[in-house]
């Protein structure tokens, strides 16, 4: 390619930024959402009755939109040569290929023919909208979503430039960031009410001050950005309504007769747990061993007496046994059936009830093996020991006075070297004493 055609084409882009008819200007100006079906509508208009006779708001605004004919002189009024012509001098103009140029003519042709029945000025606006842009309409197919009404594709735009909702709550890393938040404007920090603006651009304190009213419910957010979160009213900034909370009440009424009509009465919020998710009363909702885990067994069998609860045989087990009543043992309540519970009680209650027997008292042995026993205490480990002696079925019986039979047994013995406590022949050899009437110390 010369210089000579880099130049002209330099000239030609300039030219063509520059030259923009009254029609576009002014329609231009009007819409705030540019480009848009409203404004091209608007555009064809404008062409037809002239710019300046457009926008006025005369009542004659009609007649002449019939009796003015087509005024030329767009964007590309300039372009020469045929239509192919055209559509390639606007592709090396943007530096794309015809194909997309082409393309872009077809789809804003088909937008334009809503606005006007001719083709030939659906063309035209077509072709300046694409000689400005050559992705004009795909931008407007993407904003508006196909042919959509101005306020709806404000809404679109709006809602596809906010945040997702909690994208300002999540920035902080830990409460003191959290509290140290100041959303509203002046001294007074904390969350905004995006419901409440402040008609300076932010929003007003979420708390009210004394006295303060306020028209709207309150919808409060960490900072004004916030605000623009998506899901209001929704995920967020939304009151539970009345309808709800009466239909809540009115599904619970439900409940409540349906019960009675069922099982005589309204059951618990445990053994309904368990009737609606069909868990057996064996694997107990509530924890083992508490005054609500036993109140459903017994509430599981009242009714399963009454015929009104079927359950399978593991549970009937249960039903049939003590568990969920109580008994005393050693002063204490006592669940029944309940062996967990049981053995911890018992030994509790042995460790309590207990007592030291007497030490170092013989007595005589009721139990059976030898005739006489007594407890004493190890002097080493301190645990009371219990000692049993003297032959039951023969030996000494009591006759402590014969000196020649007292002899004989301390000699056999060697009752003189017997001084451990802990030993029964210690206790054998002062037997005379401890058992005998009127029998003299010891004798040895």
């Amino acid at each position: 390619m010369s210089e000579e055609q880099i130049d002209e084409k330099k000239k030609k882009k300039k030219k063509a930024k520059v030259k923009k008819d009254a029609c576009y200007r002014k329609v231009k100006s009007r819409y705030d959402v540019w480009p848009s079906a409203y404004a091209s509508g608007a555009l064809v208009k404008c062409r037809k009755v002239g710019a300046k006779n457009w926008g006025n708001k005369s009542k004659n605004e009609e007649i002449e939109l019939e009796e003015v004919e087509l005024i030329p002189g767009g964007l590309t009024a300039d372009l020469k040569g045929s239509m192919e012509d055209k559509h390639k001098a606007i592709a090396d103009m943007h530096n794309v290929s015809v194909e997309e140029i082409n393309n872009q003519v077809a789809k804003g042709i088909k937008v334009e023919l809503e606005h006007t029945s001719d083709k030939a000025i659906a063309h035209e606006i077509a072709m300046d909208h694409v000689f400005e842009d050559p992705k004009y309409y795909s931008k407007l197919e993407k904003i508006e979503g196909g042919i959509v009404d101005e306020t709806q594709k404000e809404t679109t735009v709006d809602e596809a430039k906010r945040k997702k909702a909690g994208t300002e709550s999540s920035k902080e890393s830990n409460l003191r960031d959290w509290f140290k938040r100041k959303g509203a404007k002046g001294s007074k920090g904390g969350w905004v009410d995006c419901n409440a603006p402040d008609g300076k651009g932010g929003y007003k304190a979420c708390g009210r001050g004394s006295g303060e009213k306020r028209k709207r419910y309150p919808a409060c957010r960490p900072t004004p950005s916030a605000c623009k979160e998506r899901g209001r009213g929704k995920s967020w900034g939304k009151k539970g309504s009345k309808r709800k909370r009466n239909e809540e009440l009115f599904r619970t009424m439900v409940r409540e007769e349906r019960e009675k009509v069922i099982y005589g009465k309204t059951i618990s919020e445990g053994l309904r747990f368990h009737i609606t998710n069909d868990m057996p009363i064996r694997d107990n909702v509530y924890r083992h061993g508490t005054s609500r885990y036993f109140s459903l067994v017994n509430e599981a069998r009242d009714l399963w007496k009454e015929g009104k609860l079927n359950l399978d045989e593991e549970d009937v087990e249960i039903m049939e046994s003590d568990l969920g009543t109580f008994d005393t043992f050693a002063g204490q309540q006592v669940p029944l059936d309940f062996p967990m519970m049981i053995d911890e009680s018992i030994d509790e209650a042995k460790k309590k009830k207990k007592k030291d027997p007497p030490i170092g008292k013989p007595t005589k042995n009721t139990g059976g093996g030898k005739k006489y026993k007594v407890y004493v205490r190890n002097p080493k480990t301190g645990k009371i020991k219990k000692i049993t002696y003297g032959d039951s079925k023969g030996g000494l019986k009591g006759n402590w006075n014969s000196a020649e039979a007292r002899k004989s047994f301390a000699s056999r013995h060697n009752c003189k070297d017997k001084k451990d406590r802990t030993k029964a022949g210690y206790w054998a050899c002062r037997a005379h004493k401890d058992f005998g009437t009127n029998v003299p110390g010891r004798f040895w």
